[in-house]
């Protein structure tokens, strides 16, 4: 995989770093959609259960809506990637996309996040598919969890990439191989979990989904790279999944970093995988 030469050392700094103040490694950030895409495919902003969120092609509401929260362990983001994927998402599904700017992390810690986004997904009427990228895919993982033990309605599926899933970051093989990603750093990932979970259990699934019960989630299909730290806790889910009957689809691309999917501008491997996530959730939303 090639990496664009600026984007290394940046995510470098933001998730191996030393303990800088999170304000200055928001530089990168694109909270607004970019001007490109806003006039491309048209976008409405809206107030949703206290989360700023922005439509995308709104009038295919009908069609199918892609519910997508963000990564960025928390605290960063939305980036000019998750913008750039969602839409490319729905242009190829025909369907209208939702991106929640959900509270971040040191200003707000758990369970606000959560909290926000439970309530966007209470207020979705037409077929939608609920997906979200590494903090964001776990996010959208906690979220399911709730919804599915209060009765409510589930997405059609889960589109996840490269979802963060154990915040407790002490999965033994990730501790004993850290040198395979070149991008996250384990002690780095630690605070920024501490930043959100609060005086929280780490343990508790709806702060760590990797320690949830998979049974009754809907279908999920989920990317991931070889050589990022995620992986081993995203092949456990997956077991997990097949063990408890529960439809997870795992695709892992060899020697690709993490959430490498959300790089489509960037990687051909991001490119390759896009059609995946469409197939998938063009099919969930006619279910």
């Amino acid at each position: 995989m090639q990496m664009a030469p600026w984007l290394l050392p940046a995510m470098r700094r933001r998730y191996r770093g030393a303990d800088t103040p999170v304000d200055e490694l928001r530089v990168f950030d694109a909270r607004e959609v970019p001007a490109p895409l806003a006039a491309m495919h048209g976008t409405e902003d809206a107030q949703i259960g206290g989360a700023r969120c922005t439509w995308i092609a709104p009038e295919r509401r009908q069609a199918g809506v892609v519910v997508f929260l963000h990564g960025g362990a928390y605290v960063f983001g939305p980036g000019p990637g998750h913008w750039d994927w969602l839409c490319a998402l729905c242009e190829l599904t025909g369907t209208a996309g939702l991106l929640v700017r959900y509270a971040r992390a040191p200003e707000a810690r758990f369970p606000v996040a959560l909290d926000q986004v439970v309530q966007v997904c209470l207020a979705q009427d037409d077929p939608w598919v609920l997906a979200g990228d590494s903090a964001g895919g776990g996010l959208a993982l906690a979220a399911a969890f709730r919804l599915r033990d209060c009765a409510a309605r589930l997405p059609a599926g889960l589109a996840l990439s490269s979802p963060w899933m154990d915040l407790t970051m002490e999965h033994p093989e990730m501790r004993a191989h850290q040198q395979v990603d070149v991008m996250l750093g384990v002690d780095r990932l630690a605070a920024y979990a501490g930043d959100y979970a609060g005086a929280a259990d780490m343990r508790d699934p709806h702060v760590s989904p990797a320690f949830g019960d998979p049974r009754d989630l809907p279908p999920m299909l989920i990317t991931s790279g070889g050589a990022e730290l995620m992986r081993w806790e995203i092949r456990d889910w997956a077991r997990a999944c097949a063990d408890a009957g529960t439809t997870c689809d795992l695709i892992e691309v060899e020697g690709a970093i993490h959430d490498f999917a959300m790089a489509r501008t960037l990687f051909p491997e991001a490119r390759e995988v896009l059609p995946a996530f469409a197939e998938f959730v063009a099919a969930a939303v006619k279910r």
